[in-house]
């Protein structure tokens, strides 16, 4: 029986994939040096070293929005991170983009973000105001380049340089420990812009969903939504569930589609990535229906001030005394003020190991 290759798969991406799509041979490379695997392309190894990181195991009990130990049905990050790789690489294969690439972003996004979310986020910013800031983001990078270990021979998990690259997204604080050839010279590749897409559709209907669920939402304020009226016609139903999959899918086809059009329309340039007019608008109806009744809910905010107060207290305890720190986490960080270190141990905590310090 003939089995493929790794060099099998890297000439069928060159036959398959649009000419805008990242391949596999283009990764960058890697870090440190090390032998090529038999089996799978760079970023399929990419993408298992995430999935079997324990980074991305404590993702299972961080918050999305409400506190992770508040419920089994609520999503947590992990959840959100399957989501948004599921929705991407269906996407990433529409498009004849590198569904591989795509799958790997998008399960490896969320690994920087502190316990109890945006809140944590920014409670660790406040601590490093004078440091380098934080941003979920950036810290991402740090996980994968230093905090994650994978044997005794090395920190990190020595992943390519454009899996790398496409972790960041926004500004990096001036003064962040960046590593120097995350410094971006060039756009980030199409993958990853539509990774951002999708971990916009995914936190969108799923949040919407969990609202409804809590109690927070009633039906009746949803049912005002545009995608909300569009799906119950499209579906003749008015179940939650059934509603919700008919979102989701609304927004994936209309990002594919438009996707498809811009990367037709610019067969040697850079395509523009994102949702038509009229979703768009239906989008950002949404998003605002959740900042207001869902995101700044009294539930929500209590949970958020527990958790931000909390961050507060341990950091101050840790600043007080440093070598409470493990050893470990402390050579992992690399050379950087004893701040980081404390901002890099509360960042990898889950907001249960959080809240029994």
């Amino acid at each position: 029986m003939n089995w493929l290759r790794r060099e099998d798969l890297e000439d069928q991406e060159l036959h398959r994939l649009a000419p805008c799509a990242s391949k596999s041979r283009d990764s960058g490379g890697r870090r440190w040096l090390e032998p090529e695997d038999p089996l799978r392309t760079s970023f399929q190894r990419d993408r298992d070293r995430i999935i079997h990181s324990t980074a991305f195991r404590r993702l299972q009990h961080k918050t999305q929005v409400f506190a992770a130990d508040t419920g089994d049905h609520y999503r947590s990050r992990m959840t959100h991170s399957l989501e948004v790789s599921q929705m991407a690489r269906s996407a990433a294969n529409a498009l004849r983009l590198n569904a591989d690439l795509a799958e790997a972003v998008a399960l490896a996004h969320d690994l920087g973000h502190p316990p109890f979310g945006h809140v944590g986020e920014r409670a660790l910013d406040d601590l490093m105001a004078h440091d380098g800031g934080f941003r979920h983001n950036a810290q991402g990078t740090r996980i994968v380049d230093l905090l994650e270990q994978r044997g005794r021979d090395g920190f990190g998990l020595n992943l390519t340089l454009l899996v790398r690259r496409s972790l960041l997204k926004g500004e990096v604080p001036e003064g962040f420990p960046l590593s120097p050839d995350l410094v971006r010279t060039e756009p980030p590749p199409l993958e990853a812009v539509l990774v951002d897409h999708c971990d916009k559709i995914a936190y969108l209907c799923h949040d919407l969903d969990d609202a409804i669920r809590a109690g927070l939402v009633a039906i009746d304020d949803a049912t005002e939504l545009r995608l909300w009226q569009e799906a119950s016609t499209r579906t003749g139903s008015s179940h939650l569930a059934r509603i919700h999959s008919e979102m989701v899918a609304i927004l994936m086809h209309d990002l594919v589609e438009t996707c498809a059009q811009g990367i037709a329309a610019a067969p040697a340039g850079r395509p523009r990535l994102g949702h038509s007019g009229s979703i768009q608008v239906a989008s950002d109806e949404l998003l605002r229906f959740l900042r207001e009744r869902f995101y700044r809910s009294t539930r929500v905010l209590e949970e958020m001030a527990v958790g931000q107060r909390k961050i507060e207290a341990v950091a101050r305890r840790l600043l007080d005394n440093p070598n409470a720190i493990p050893e470990k986490m402390r050579q992992r960080a690399g050379p950087c003020s004893d701040a980081r270190v404390v901002c890099d141990y509360i960042a990898g905590m889950t907001d249960r190991f959080l809240m029994q310090q």
